[in-house]
């Protein structure tokens, strides 16, 4: 059993101490050891579940400041918790940056996509994040997806991002890339009729790339298009 880190454990901050608290009281070393297998490093990790995470975050409800608080820490739990915690409204160029700088492997991705990076309506972040490594790019197409799937305010914002950005995205050829930006792409298209002509128009021009990432990226676009009907 692991217990909070030696610079924590004498912290003032009370709230920090107990969330974290709470987090360890639900390791589980096998889990921990298997994300490391599957390459989920660079992170102290307490194995912790998404559902026990999610259950911590609900007691504590939206708490922006704790969460900016939690998302320095080098610590899986305490990052998805901050995740969990921030409030988009409340979110200055700081945070932003914050969050940026807190995603450094897909499981930081993943998370952060759902949980807060596809409440935020920036197209500036959006392409800073889609202009950094594989996993803020990846974090950036997941958000997308997100914001479309959960009927967000700013979808059509992000979205229109996404149809002028996608070119250079699939440019990368980074293969962790191709499932979510097929499946971003089809979420876009199942919007209105304007905007799955933009996504099939987009489809023919990859079809027409050099590239044989491109190719297939667009070919699954057209093929999943035409079983719809």
């Amino acid at each position: 059993m692991f217990g909070l880190p030696t610079h924590l454990q004498h912290t003032d901050d009370a709230e920090l101490k107990q969330i974290l608290q709470q987090t360890i009281m639900l390791q589980n070393g096998a889990v921990a050891a298997q994300m490391a297998k599957s390459g989920v490093r660079g992170l102290m990790n307490y194995g912790v579940s998404l559902p026990d995470l999610r259950r911590i975050a609900a007691e504590w409800g939206t708490n922006h400041e704790l969460a900016r608080r939690l998302c320095p820490l080098n610590i899986r739990e305490a990052r998805i918790l901050a995740s969990m915690l921030f409030d988009a409204n409340k979110l200055t160029d700081s945070d932003l940056t914050l969050i940026s700088q807190s995603i450094t492997n897909i499981d930081m991705a993943e998370n952060f996509a759902q949980n807060i990076v596809n409440k935020i309506a920036d197209r500036d972040f959006f392409s800073q994040l889609a202009n950094g490594d594989k996993w803020h790019l990846l974090t950036a197409i997941n958000a997308v997806g997100w914001a479309v799937a959960q009927h967000r305010q700013h979808s059509d914002i992000l979205s229109d991002w996404f149809a002028d950005n996608i070119e250079s995205i699939v440019n990368q050829n980074i293969a962790e890339t191709a499932r979510p930006i097929v499946s971003t792409m089809t979420a876009i298209a199942d919007i209105s009729e304007p905007k799955k002509l933009t996504i099939e128009n987009i489809a023919q021009k990859l079809i027409s790339s050099q590239s044989v990432f491109a190719q297939n990226i667009g070919n699954q676009i057209i093929q999943l298009q035409q079983t719809d009907f």
